[in-house]
């Protein structure tokens, strides 16, 4: 089990020195990817297992050479399940009637409580085939699965687990919970939320103090992700309004925030909707306490800001020439840095693609990189910020840059 974090846990901003993160190493998951799964698994490519996670290794070795402790999730995950009732509580949440129907579910409770927690870890992050299944002793009883082929997925794998950013978000000292926008990711959502309620790295002093969790098992319009969710100070979150996160989703994050004194503020801002614009860090991230790395073509964007007031909710709507202003005040800085690569049209857009924007403040003014970012890291030299790079070419084909490998749990 890994070792607890001195000095407590929470994340107040985005660049104080990162502490401990959560990870996951990419595993026979990805195996499950082929060209007729990707898209509904939502990959644009087929990803290589063994060089990603070469490439995964090369990237946590770095964290560690800066003295970041390293959580690594399929850990925490056997840790949990070596306790049978969060055990229980894990495979009854995770095997949902309504998803995989009634006998379906009789007969994986009835192999799965029983397996070994690494090789339950192992079904639970990359699925399980109805092949895979029968050679576990079940004899498939359920409709469904009887006309199913051999090689059909009983239980889907989850290999955007890879981005730990997205499942959940740490405000300050509150663990939020995502409700995902896309079924193919909502059961990693339901793996850190029993993570933080039961592990006991996140229970006793190590705990959040409060837990955001929606309904995991109901579909919602209120989605938020990980990746949209930037601290910008201790009082103020901006959260981006994208394809992934809802208008709904963030009132409802605010709700939640702000009712309980946990924040002052949050900032919404209006995304294009648009795959390579996925989440808020996909364009723009926050490197020092004033300085913020931008994608130049973005523009300004219309922002929203929710406080409260009377025990009301209140929204401000904030023209987009005022985004700067907005997010400086957020920062909590007199004026705003933006650090935009001078790049022609083309080349602003192929790196933004390759997660130019998407970089990990490790801590004021050190960001992690990946080295195919050449323009954009040789232009934050040039600005003074120490860029430390990793070859992570195979990692981001599955559109997530080193933000979002990572999430955050400690810093400062």
């Amino acid at each position: 089990m890994a070792g607890a974090v001195a000095g407590g846990r929470g994340i107040w901003d985005e660049t104080s020195p990162l502490r401990q993160v959560i990870v996951h190493r990419p595993g026979p998951e990805l195996e499950r990817l082929t060209p007729e799964t990707r898209e509904r698994f939502l990959f644009d490519e087929v990803l290589w297992r063994d060089r990603a996670a070469t490439q995964h290794d090369l990237f946590t070795s770095l964290l560690r050479s800066r003295g970041v402790e390293v959580l690594e999730l399929t850990a925490l995950l056997i840790d949990l399940l070596e306790q049978p009732p969060a055990r229980h509580e894990l495979l009854r949440a995770a095997l949902e009637p309504a998803i995989l129907g009634d006998i379906a579910v009789q007969d994986l409770s009835g192999v799965l409580t029983e397996m070994p927690s690494q090789a339950l870890v192992d079904v639970l992050v990359a699925g399980i085939t109805v092949a895979e299944l029968r050679e576990l002793g079940v004899a498939p009883r359920s409709i469904s699965l009887q006309r199913a082929g051999s090689d059909d997925l009983v239980l889907d794998p989850l290999p955007n687990h890879l981005f730990t950013r997205d499942p959940s978000a740490w405000i300050g000292d509150v663990a939020a919970i995502s409700p995902m926008r896309h079924r193919a990711r909502r059961r990693e959502s339901l793996h850190l939320e029993t993570i933080y309620r039961r592990h006991p790295l996140f229970t006793g002093s190590g705990a959040p103090a409060r837990i955001l969790a929606p309904d995991l098992g109901q579909a919602t319009t209120a989605t938020v992700e990980g990746g949209d969710v930037m601290m910008l100070s201790p009082r103020t979150v901006a959260v981006g309004l994208s394809e992934r996160s809802s208008a709904v989703g963030i009132e409802r994050l605010a709700a939640g925030l702000l009712e309980h004194g946990r924040a002052e503020k949050v900032i919404a801002v209006a995304l294009p909707h648009r795959r390579s614009m996925m989440h808020l860090d996909t364009v723009t991230t926050v490197i020092a306490p004033e300085t913020m790395l931008r994608y130049g073509p973005l523009g300004r964007l219309e922002t929203f800001e929710i406080t409260r007031a009377g025990g009301r909710l209140v929204t401000r709507a904030r023209a987009a020439d005022e985004m700067d202003t907005v997010l400086a005040e957020g920062l909590g800085v007199p004026s705003l840095r933006v650090i935009t690569p001078p790049l022609d049209a083309y080349a602003a857009a192929r790196e933004q693609w390759d997660d130019g924007c998407n970089v990990l403040a490790l801590a004021p003014g050190t960001v992690v990189a990946y080295e195919r970012a050449a323009a954009t890291n040789d232009h934050l030299r040039s600005e003074g910020v120490e860029v430390l790079e990793f070859d992570g070419d195979e990692l981001g084909r599955g559109r997530g840059g080193p933000r979002c490998l990572t999430c955050p749990v400690a810093r400062g």
